[in-house]
């Protein structure tokens, strides 16, 4: 379902009284648990009644589910939401917006020249990066040309801030940024 964006997968039974243990992806957000928007990865509802933390992974409780054997049929699911929920007024999310809503994106300078095109989003633990693949550059240096990859920070002021779903993603990156990684 290319609609449905996943902030986590379900890796196990906790206990016996029904629980499920969710491994967090890069869009996770801890306020969307328990929202109306939870969905599973098919889109249907995942009403998610309580949660807690359980080591690097959250410990859930789902509507309707009372013991491990209920459980144990949503080990291997993705736990996440509809991509137009992003844009409901009550959608909880970070001040920085979920890291999803770049991939797929034209990235362009301050300057106007198309840089590339964002195909994947890392988490490096200081943050995010974005990894750009270079659709060509002028003056680029040899090794950053068309199918090349490079990594850009996806913090402000080179990433300029926005929450749209669409269009250009703007950088301002310093001097040197692109052709560094091009060596």
């Amino acid at each position: 379902m290319e609609r449905f964006v996943a902030i986590g997968e379900i890796v196990n039974t906790v206990g016996l009284r029904g629980e499920v243990k969710l491994y967090p992806l890069i869009d996770f957000w801890g306020d969307l648990l328990g929202s109306d928007f939870m969905v599973w990865d098919d889109g249907s509802p995942a009403p998610v009644v309580r949660h807690r933390p359980a080591g690097s992974c959250e410990a859930l409780t789902l509507e309707g589910v009372g013991d491990r054997n209920a459980a144990e049929r949503f080990v291997g699911r993705k736990l996440g939401f509809l991509r137009e929920s992003y844009a409901a007024p009550d959608f909880p999310k970070p001040a920085g917006g979920l890291p999803f809503r770049w991939v797929g994106r034209p990235v362009v300078t301050t300057g106007g020249d198309a840089v590339g095109t964002v195909t994947e989003v890392r988490f490096t633990g200081g943050g995010f990066m974005l990894v750009i693949e270079v659709t060509g550059q002028p003056g680029s240096e040899p090794g950053a040309g068309p199918g090349s990859e490079i990594l850009v920070p996806a913090v402000d002021p080179i990433l300029r801030p926005e929450d749209d779903l669409e269009g250009d993603l703007v950088i301002d990156p310093p001097e040197g940024l692109l052709d560094v990684q091009s060596k």
